[in-house]
């Protein structure tokens, strides 16, 4: 399966991409060969999960629970995933693309015609359940509708262009204020999902989806990890280094003094060599380069 399948012209969303959610509406069985729920089950009940590729969520509050509570060594202990979902709790299925080829082949569309470093995960919420509470990510998620409805309450972004390294919802949290904005303040708009549905929500925006049928929602989500002009420099700054391990007058010794009595001789060198490496860079190969990482890694 192709992005296009999924979200229309390639080149109209790489012209245009969007910041704001927005549903793209398909037939109910367009995306019944991608994933079913009979396949989720059959990886749970023949415990044929492995512990890296499930997360179980609680009920209670949406929070993950401790691997070790259900887990010996690299598997789930048999059952414990089932019965965790028959008390109403939520999994996460990560890394699908690792399990199942034809997710493998969408990632890898996907990130071919996006750049954006891609991987699908899966979730899985009983009927009239929720699984995470209030949130964002730090990526663009692409969510496929494939069983159930499910409604996803949305409040605007409160951290501008957040990335993996920069203000991450898991290392950040919420302050007292945000916290208590979000208990009191109803959701800027809400939009619920059916099977044929896709979900493109911009990262950053803040979401806590929950089940609203009584059969069990599953929906994929494909991650895109857009390249930004920080990723840019940092592959810039790789390429320089690489040159710098090979160049003969940048491996000279720097002896303690340089560094602890007077290092602005050694400074204002490094500062010169970095300033002449990016002007001599060859602009063309340096792009290739790029483009090579980014449809790849």
């Amino acid at each position: 399966m192709e992005l296009h399948d999924l979200v229309g012209p390639i080149d109209t969303l790489s012209s245009n991409w969007p910041d704001q959610p927005q549903v793209y509406q398909h037939t109910p069985d367009t995306f019944r060969d991608l994933l079913t729920l009979h396949e989720i089950d059959e990886l749970i009940d023949s415990n044929c999960l492995a512990a890296r590729n499930v997360v179980l969520l609680r009920k209670e509050d949406g929070g993950v629970v401790e691997s070790h509570e259900y887990t010996d060594g690299d598997m789930p202990r048999p059952g414990t995933v089932r019965e965790h979902l028959d008390r109403g709790g939520s999994i996460s299925l990560r890394l699908l693309h690792t399990l199942y080829p034809r997710l493998a082949i969408l990632k890898n569309n996907v990130q071919g015609a996006t750049l954006c470093r891609a991987h699908v995960n899966a979730y899985l919420t009983p009927g009239r359940q929720q699984g995470l509470r209030y949130h964002y990510d730090p990526y663009v998620t692409l969510i496929v509708q494939l069983h159930g409805r499910k409604t996803w309450p949305l409040h605007k972004p409160m951290v501008e262009r957040p990335t993996e390294e920069h203000e991450n919802f898991r290392l950040r949290g919420w302050t007292d204020e945000e916290h208590k904005f979000l208990a009191t303040t109803p959701p800027a708009q809400s939009v619920t999902l059916e099977p044929g549905n896709v979900f493109w929500l911009p990262r950053g925006w803040i979401h806590a989806p929950y089940a609203v049928s009584e059969e069990p929602s599953l929906h994929i989500t494909v991650a895109l990890k857009e390249r930004t002009l920080s990723w840019l420099v940092e592959h810039l700054a790789e390429i320089i280094v690489r040159h710098a391990r090979a160049d003969f007058d940048a491996r000279q010794v720097l002896a303690p003094a340089d560094l602890l009595a007077d290092p602005n001789e050694a400074l204002e060198w490094t500062r010169k060599y970095m300033i002449g490496a990016l002007i001599g860079l060859d602009l063309e190969a340096t792009m290739a380069s790029a483009l090579n990482k980014a449809r790849t890694t």
